[in-house]
């Protein structure tokens, strides 16, 4: 049993902790179902089964221990369970990951839809690759049909949201990116700068995707960066002091 426990928390990446949780939830459940009674299972720490049926007598809730009865459909507990751990695990990775949000990341182009929607391939936490959507109306015209997204590249994103969803009727992740957002410009200029970019205060105010991003700053920016930030979005960057 504790091996099991073990895989599954490496599986879902969830603690022993949370999955005995949703196990003691579901066998309450399939209990209370079966015997028509309020029923509380608790596995304790050597990983015993307890289990207590709550019934109404004479006026008073009492409480018995009961037993799991042997035709008790296990293989539906089973697919239940893994159900509910990887809702657990997604609802947690999601998280984690809201954090991320409005932030700029690296991602390599794994390929395109034939609609055009750009699927990246990214690490918005180490060690834990992604899989990310840019869609057609995120990305600007003037980038859509030309070289400069190609699959295999490595492009700079901005992360639009993160979402818990429903695929094929199990539990997702889903990340949505872009190349459009004002914050992009403004997360690629701080990029560049490196350790210098606490010196810098930058604000983008307007951006004309694939034309210009007006940008608003306390001094003069390094030319290099600018350049570098101009050859990414393939738009001029207009730096106003």
């Amino acid at each position: 049993m504790q091996s099991t426990l073990l895989a599954l928390g490496d599986r879902y990446s969830l603690s022993q902790k949370e999955i005995l949780a949703e196990l003691e939830s579901i066998l309450s459940e399939a209990l209370s179902e079966r015997y028509r009674l309020e029923i509380t299972c608790h596995l304790r720490e050597n990983l015993q089964i307890e289990i207590i049926s709550h019934k109404f007598q004479d006026g008073v809730i009492k409480q018995h221990l009961a037993h799991i009865p042997k035709n008790l459909h296990y293989s539906k507990i089973q697919t239940l369970l893994e159900y509910r751990l990887v809702t657990s695990s997604v609802i947690n990775q999601v998280r984690r990951l809201k954090t991320y949000e409005k932030q700029m990341i690296w991602g390599q182009i794994s390929h395109k839809s034939p609609d055009g929607h750009i699927y990246i391939e990214t690490e918005i936490l180490p060690a834990e690759p992604l899989v990310a959507i840019c869609p057609t109306n995120r990305v600007g015209i003037h980038e859509r049909h030309r070289p400069h997204l190609q699959k295999g590249q490595v492009r700079a994103f901005h992360l639009r949201h993160v979402d818990p969803v429903l695929l094929n009727g199990l539990p997702r992740v889903k990340i949505v990116v872009d190349r459009v957002s004002k914050t992009l410009t403004e997360n690629l200029l701080l990029f560049h700068l490196g350790e210098k970019a606490h010196q810098f205060q930058i604000r983008c105010v307007k951006r004309f995707v694939g034309h210009k991003s007006v940008v608003l700053a306390k001094k003069p920016l390094p030319k290099d960066v600018i350049i570098a930030v101009d050859r990414e979005l393939r738009e001029r960057i207009e730096v106003h002091i």
